[in-house]
């Protein structure tokens, strides 16, 4: 008999954390003809393929949806710093008589990125470059780090001290960039012109 196709999703991943820390995060399986994913055993992997965290699915599946069981799962970080590849693994699922493979076997790749210590602050101030009215929504980053303001135009993040590279954007707008050294709370106002696009006469010329 051939089993079923399971599929695995990996969310609640944190953008980036501080080296060793307590690492929690959602491992859900769905079965392609939607049966019932309940008490299957979900594993996390290292590169080397060693078991760092493993536990079974709920009984009842993630509200909105109509067969995705998952359970939460924690870990620690590496100590290292960097990008570090990790794989939510399910094993196969047999039958009652344990003959056959009832749901197949599948896993997901993500990763988890090590950072330093966060030390510092750094608030955005997002305004039209013209009326200086806030500007809502624009994405502010500072890689890995990112965040969108809110309806006063404000971000905040949190990231270790030292040289930082700053993207502002927003839609229909040009974007926001600067670097600098930091090493305590800062405060930047972005002026987004906007980018109202070429012209009739410049797209006909």
């Amino acid at each position: 008999m051939e089993g079923h196709a399971t599929r695995v999703v990996v969310w609640d991943v944190p953008v980036a954390v501080q080296p060793g820390a307590e690492v929690r995060v959602k491992i859900g399986v769905k079965c392609a003809a939607d049966c019932s994913s309940a008490g299957r055993r979900v594993e996390i992997r290292d590169d080397e393929g060693r078991i760092v965290a493993s536990g079974h699915t709920g009984d009842t599946p993630l509200p909105g949806t109509t067969a995705l069981y998952y359970s939460e799962l924690a870990l620690h970080a590496p100590v290292v710093e960097g990008l570090h590849a990790r794989e939510a693994f399910v094993a196969a699922a047999f039958d009652d008589a344990g003959r056959d493979a009832a749901h197949d076997a599948a896993s997901a790749r993500f990763q988890i990125r090590t950072v330093r210590a966060s030390e510092c602050r750094l608030k955005v101030v997002a305004v039209d470059a013209r009326s200086h009215a806030p500007v809502q929504g624009a994405k502010v980053v500072v890689h890995p780090y990112h965040t969108l303001t809110n309806a006063d135009g404000v971000a905040e993040l949190r990231i270790p001290k030292g040289a930082y590279r700053l993207f502002v954007t927003g839609r229909d707008r040009f974007p926001f960039r600067t670097t600098g050294e930091i090493d305590a709370d800062v405060t930047i106002q972005a002026e987004l012109d906007e980018d109202f696009g070429p012209s009739d006469a410049e797209l006909w010329s």
